[in-house]
């Protein structure tokens, strides 16, 4: 079903023929929340940090900075993650890219329950492949399939969407359906 509907997202994206570009040049912040399998009421919440810069006709680098906390019943679990990455986007029609990236990654997981504390930590890489479409003048879709491998693997599935309210600064949220959690973000976006 995941496939399916990424799929028929990303069959919506190449079809439009609104002729502007997305573009790769952009900081964006925005507040995440997990919902992590058969954890209960445990769900971090937090930030994250990523930019885009375009270097040649059709190459960019990327980075990402995440940080989640949660306190439960004296608990207090922090998650940070770091990536930074190349890419390749190659223009489908006038409006959508498609896209293809390699990153180095990073994950930091400290537990802190006041008598005694755990740290984890590991690093490994990750390959992205997605689409982005101008929809409208206003409306950018996604829909991208990360796989990451940091001591183990995980395929991941992001849908998003942002609705610039002037040409450079946008509002946006997405949904990532990963094998154990689900992140939900919303966030702010400027264009350079």
């Amino acid at each position: 079903m995941k496939c399916t509907l990424l799929a028929s997202v990303m069959s919506l994206l190449c079809a439009n023929a609104y002729a502007a570009s997305p573009s790769w040049d952009f900081v964006q912040g925005g507040y995440v929340q997990a919902d992590i399998e058969d954890a209960g009421d445990f769900e971090p919440k937090g930030f994250e940090l990523r930019g885009f810069k375009s270097f040649g006709e059709n190459f960019f680098l990327m980075g990402s900075y995440s940080s989640l906390s949660e306190d439960e019943m004296g608990v207090d679990v922090e998650l940070d993650q770091a990536s930074v990455g190349i890419g390749y986007h190659y223009g489908v029609t006038a409006n959508t890219d498609f896209f293809a990236a390699l990153s180095y990654e990073y994950a930091d997981v400290s537990v802190d329950a006041g008598f005694a504390e755990d740290d984890f930590d590991d690093n490994g890489y990750g390959v992205s492949a997605g689409v982005r479409s101008m929809v409208t003048k206003a409306v950018e879709l996604r829909g991208v399939i990360h796989y990451v491998n940091v001591e183990e693997d995980d395929t991941a599935f992001e849908l998003g969407a942002d609705y610039f309210v002037t040409p450079k600064f946008a509002v946006g949220a997405s949904y990532t359906i990963a094998d154990d959690v689900d992140l939900f973000g919303i966030s702010a976006r400027y264009n350079f």
